[in-house]
């Protein structure tokens, strides 16, 4: 069933990025990630469940604390609970398109910047010997 606050919620959502493409140098929010599994409203009160792309995450707590306060920004919500499903697997597949063309495009940004190829490493590693 559809909520009035669906889009303030994906707005909201859409404001919270996932701290490894932050350090990849390519941004992305959790929606774009597809870190959001679903959420549901009942009154004043926001459940919202979360995956995150790899079981070893340590950084899952600092999403779930940074989705809770855009999450609380959103009026008519006075209270998030935000949960991690550690069940489910994440792959690339999970991503929205917007997000796989920014990672592709900034993957051939860096490739043609860094005049880099295809598994060049072991190349270097035989002049190494």
């Amino acid at each position: 069933m559809s909520n009035i606050l669906d889009p303030e919620i994906s707005r909201a959502l859409g404001c919270v990025f996932d701290p490894c493409s932050i350090g990849a140098n390519t941004p992305l929010s959790v929606i774009d990630m597809g870190l959001v599994l679903g959420w549901s409203v009942e009154g004043s009160h926001l459940d919202v469940r979360l995956c995150v792309t790899s079981p070893c995450c340590t950084m899952a707590p600092n999403i779930a604390r940074a989705a809770e306060s855009a999450l609380l920004q959103v009026r008519g919500i006075e209270t998030v609970e935000v949960t991690i499903d550690p069940a489910v697997t994440w792959t690339p597949a999970r991503m929205s398109e917007g997000g796989r063309s920014r990672l592709a495009h900034r993957r051939e940004e860096s490739i043609r910047r860094d005049d880099l190829k295809p598994q060049q490493w072991r190349a270097a590693r035989g002049r190494a010997q």
